[in-house]
């Protein structure tokens, strides 16, 4: 209990050296104005130039309107902290030494993806009406595999079991990528085992988020990893000077990668909650996929792309090549996605396909929704046109602002025929999307604008897989477990409700 008190405490000193430098740059600012009270009609001028540059910044730079009101409203309540919330957080595409070092590893990696003709010709085929998805993901430096065969795990512990038996026959390497690493009962299962390995010859790499783990990973498992051969790293850690990368840019991505054979990938990061080891939020749905074949190189290349954006040594990527070949049962399109996409987002834009072309019907799981006008349009439409869209959401949530957040915007969704369920037992955690029985998207994706627009994320699309059965029967049983939102029970929520989540929606795009 003692060393566990020790790591957070040790988490939580970060945070607050993080927040005092930042506090300690608004006081300086706001020391500034103050000594130039006097100049008050220069001052004055100097806000209205700022807010007319602030304003051409946000139309030139994001066409999304959520995003440019949101910051609109931030910048005419506070003019002048608003401004500093903005430069700090607020402006387009990370940049930077570290975004370029970023960009430069992601352009590198694609070198290493090549799209077989073959397999296009053969998804045509096979599917004609899938073949633009494909093709739009291929475009943006995705390729489409066939020789790949996948598991759907539909608990995250069943996921963590079947990894556990992957690693241990592992002999090459081990590569684990996640935004939050907790230390506990389901690490320290992990952690035997890697030692083990590590000490058998096969090599090991750790990669997680400092922000997400910044309480929960400190720095004696680094170091404790490190004595025992295994090389752990923080993705855009925290220092002690203050800037925008804190909150935004993380790495949301859900990747394990055994041998360049076999690859995971879902939505449950390294963490009892995860595993329903203790009851959190209630009982923690969430779910993965298991591949095998040749669609494992495109995750194996991602972890690689992001270990080397905060490491000086670039990887031999075709050390890491798959060595094994297996008989395909679908396709299968891993990819990422990230803010230096922007204004592209293939995250979103695949979503958004797949609801837009739907035929018969299209069945979403998030744990949050928080989506703009655009999403909320072709949900709509879906809907409207006789689509059967429905969505599963938490009944039990992690995050109050942001549960309030997505309970608002059923309202416009339910009037256009879209149905809602909430999940009773506990926490809806599980990202997925398929439609009309033959594709869909697994991954890390959370159906709101952080995760289209600010987060580094990864998914695979797949079309004719037999685990796209297994997939819709997970998500009609998780509505069978929940409860479906009605309209006019929806509109009797309290009036201070309703005033809170107006104010909430207005900052929606930030949370």
């Amino acid at each position: 209990m003692n060393e566990q008190t020790d790591r957070r405490l040790a988490g939580w000193m970060r945070i607050v050296v993080a927040v005092l430098a930042l506090l300690s740059q608004i006081i300086l600012i706001a020391l500034l104005i103050d000594l130039l009270k006097n100049q008050a009609v220069y001052v004055y001028f100097a806000i209205e130039v700022l807010a007319l540059l602030t304003v051409i910044i946000l139309i030139s730079q994001n066409p999304n309107s959520s995003f440019t009101i949101t910051w609109l409203v931030i910048i005419m309540i506070l003019p002048v902290f608003g401004f500093i919330l903005f430069f700090l957080w607020g402006r387009g595409p990370v940049k930077g030494r570290f975004g370029r070092r970023v960009r430069e590893m992601m352009e590198r990696g694609f070198q290493f993806l090549e799209q077989g003709a073959d397999t296009q010709a053969k998804l045509q085929a096979d599917f004609p009406y899938r073949r633009k998805f494909s093709r739009y993901l291929s475009y943006h430096g995705f390729p489409v595999y066939h020789q790949t065969t996948s598991r759907y795990y539909p608990l995250g512990e069943a996921q963590f079991e079947a990894m556990l038996e992957d690693i241990e026959k592992a002999e090459r390497f081990i590569f684990l990528e996640y935004f939050i690493f907790n230390e506990g009962r389901l690490w320290n299962r992990f952690e035997e085992v890697l030692v083990r390995k590590a000490k058998e010859g096969v090599e090991v790499r750790i990669l997680f988020d400092d922000f997400g783990s910044i309480i929960t990973a400190p720095d004696s498992l680094v170091d404790r990893m490190a004595k025992n051969r295994i090389s752990v790293q923080r993705f855009n850690p925290i220092h002690k000077i203050t800037a925008r990368l804190y909150i935004n840019y993380r790495n949301h991505q859900k990747i394990a990668v055994i041998d360049g054979n076999i690859a995971y990938t879902g939505g449950a990061n390294m963490a009892d909650e995860y595993a329903n080891i203790y009851p959190k939020h209630g009982h923690w749905k969430d779910t993965a996929i298991r591949l095998e074949g040749d669609a494992v190189w495109s995750l194996t290349v991602t972890f690689l792309e992001m270990w080397d954006a905060d490491n000086p040594n670039i990887s031999d990527y075709d050390v890491y090549r798959p060595t094994k070949t297996v008989s395909g049962d679908g396709y299968y399109q891993p990819f990422t996605d990230g803010p230096l996409n922007n204004p592209d987002n293939p995250g979103e834009d695949i979503y958004r396909m797949i609801i837009s072309n739907a035929q018969k019907y299209v069945y979403i799981t998030t744990p949050y929704l928080v989506v703009d006008n655009k999403m909320v349009s072709v949900l709509q439409s879906a809907a409207e046109s006789g689509v059967d869209v429905r969505i599963v959401t938490p009944k039990v949530y992690d995050k109050w602002y942001v549960h309030y957040v997505t309970q608002s915007n059923y309202g416009a969704l339910l009037k256009a025929g879209v149905k809602i369920y909430e999940y009773t037992p506990g926490f809806m955690h599980a990202k997925m999307i398929i439609s009309d029985d033959d594709h869909g998207v697994i991954g890390s994706f959370n159906l709101d604008y952080r995760s289209f627009h600010f987060h580094f994320e990864n998914g695979v699309w797949l079309a004719g897989a037999p685990v796209l059965k297994d997939m819709k029967q997970d998500i009609l049983a998780s509505m069978a477990h929940g409860e479906e939102i009605q309209y006019e029970l929806w509109e009797q929520r309290p009036w201070y409700v309703k005033i809170l989540q107006t104010i909430l929606r207005l900052f929606s795009v930030l949370l």
